[in-house]
């Protein structure tokens, strides 16, 4: 099965499409051959254990020839190769912006899931889900959709943007991950390795046992890549809100079992650690004696 790596919290709120130097071209009297749209979430994702919680999108723009917004989303459930259908969840009508620039739209956690077919126990830490923007103008342009300025066009594939003054401002694709509080004794089993990039576990059906501790929030994952003397145990400290994962420097595997003269391996990093499904993954730098050979990711999925 295919594990995929979620990397979130910090979620980018909007992303420039042209670079600096060109977005000079572009001025006020351009302003209406496009749009400004802008959405700013409260949160960057949705915690399960609070039943069926609710983002507040604050919704900016400076146009008034907007008829409707869609949001479109769709889900990539852990584990999946591919999301679902692309579906619609919210419509709001342009006119919100006549009298303000700005507006609240709060969306739950059910619509969310309600868009996309399912229901709320469908979901699961790690599960992800992406909106997307469409915008109807008054005079019949839809975007996303291409520009052309100045004699050249711009493919805004996903995105919606204005541009005015030299300036670009636009919301591109937002993620939204679902969490579930991490708790060390429902991570605690025995897991197989799903994904090893430097390939450093010693033998490639090595099944680690992670235990709860030594501390709060804390898990030892034993001899975690199976190298001998097989005195390799590595702790990982959890935050149970958050599911963000990090190894300190801590000895993991032994160059003399490659012949090399450097002594112990040592790892240090982050990931995320989704207790409820049972998987941990994390990017971690390998360093000896010698220097660093770098981060790399291994991922482990807990055996049923």
């Amino acid at each position: 099965m295919k594990q995929i790596f979620y990397s979130f919290f910090i979620l980018a709120i909007g992303a420039s499409m042209v670079a600096c130097e060109e977005q000079g071209k572009f001025g006020l009297d351009e302003s209406e051959k496009a749009f400004n749209l802008r959405l700013a979430p409260d949160k960057g994702s949705f915690d399960i254990s609070q039943g069926d919680p609710s983002i507040n999108f604050t919704m900016f723009s400076d146009n008034k020839n907007i008829t409707t917004i869609k949001i479109y989303v769709d889900l990539l459930q852990f584990g999946n190769d591919a999301p679902t259908k692309r579906a619609v969840l919210k419509e709001i009508p342009g006119n919100v912006f006549t009298n303000a620039a700005s507006t609240v739209v709060p969306i739950k956690l059910s619509e969310f899931v309600g868009a996309v077919g399912l229901s709320l126990d469908d979901l699961a830490g790690g599960d992800i889900f992406t909106i997307y923007n469409e915008v109807n103008l008054a005079d019949g342009r839809v975007y996303p959709d291409s520009l052309e300025f100045d004699g050249e066009k711009f493919v805004n594939v996903e995105n919606s943007f204005f541009t005015a003054a030299g300036s670009t401002s636009f919301t591109g694709t937002l993620s939204f991950p679902v969490l579930c509080p991490f708790v060390a004794t429902e991570a605690a089993g025995t897991y197989s390795i799903t994904r090893d990039d430097f390939e450093i576990a010693w033998d490639p059906d090595h099944k680690p046992v992670i235990v709860a501790g030594p501390g709060p929030n804390q898990v030892t994952i034993r001899n975690m890549l199976g190298h001998p003397p097989g005195t390799y145990d590595v702790i990982v400290d959890v935050n149970p809100v958050t599911d963000v994962a990090t190894v300190k420097k801590q000895a993991a595997w032994d160059s003399g079992n490659y012949g090399l003269p450097y002594g112990d391996g040592f790892v240090e990093g982050d990931g995320f650690y989704f207790s409820c499904t049972g998987f941990l993954t994390l990017d971690l730098e390998h360093t000896v004696s010698a220097g660093t050979y770098g981060e790399q990711r291994i991922e482990f999925t807990k055996i049923p």
